[in-house]
């Protein structure tokens, strides 16, 4: 079945070291006004290299059988990508990628997918972590992709308590501050 859920130290030097290696390898796509899809296809890779036993999709919106949806507004939700093991309630982690040239309301509209997807459990789909990645475009901003982190306790347990949230960012170097 592959491992259990990973730990939040684990699964942000995960997110971490997967940035480091697109912003090595892909930095060209930022410049370029690629889509945000072809950066999650590419970031997911490097991601699903890291995560043996889960899943990594972009633009996966079932939950098993059934769309992903916001229980308050009954609104889809479909995560650029996610860490997960398909037809199971496991889920391990949420990437919403924006990039500085998108407007508040759709970086917003991002972290409340992240801490919708992490939040207490209920009947919605549930993640042990979210990260909201916000790449730079523009010549003029700093160097490094930053990352708003989501964790929520309790993974393993069928309850768990509201999600934790911090920040960290990745320079061009590839070092995590």
């Amino acid at each position: 079945m592959g491992p259990e859920y990973l730990n939040p130290e684990t699964m942000r030097r995960i997110v971490s070291d997967a940035l480091a290696e697109f912003l090595m390898q892909d930095m060209e796509l930022l410049h370029v006004s690629v889509n945000e899809r072809t950066l999650a296809h590419r970031l997911a890779i490097y991601i699903e290299n890291q995560v043996e036993g889960w899943h990594v999709d972009c633009e996966y919106n079932r939950d098993r059988h059934f769309p992903k949806m916001r229980p308050s507004d009954r609104k889809k939700i479909i995560p650029d990508i996610i860490v997960h093991r398909r037809n199971s309630p496991r889920n391990l982690l949420i990437v919403e990628i924006k990039k500085t040239s998108h407007s508040k309301k759709e970086k917003a509209e991002a972290s409340r997918r992240a801490l919708d997807l992490t939040g207490e459990w209920t009947k919605m789909p549930r993640y042990c972590h979210a990260a909201v990645l916000t790449f730079p475009v523009r010549h003029t901003e700093p160097k490094q992709a930053l990352c708003e982190w989501y964790h929520r306790d309790g993974c393993n347990a069928i309850f768990g308590g509201p999600p934790k949230k911090g920040t960290f960012s990745v320079p061009l170097s590839g070092k995590t501050k």
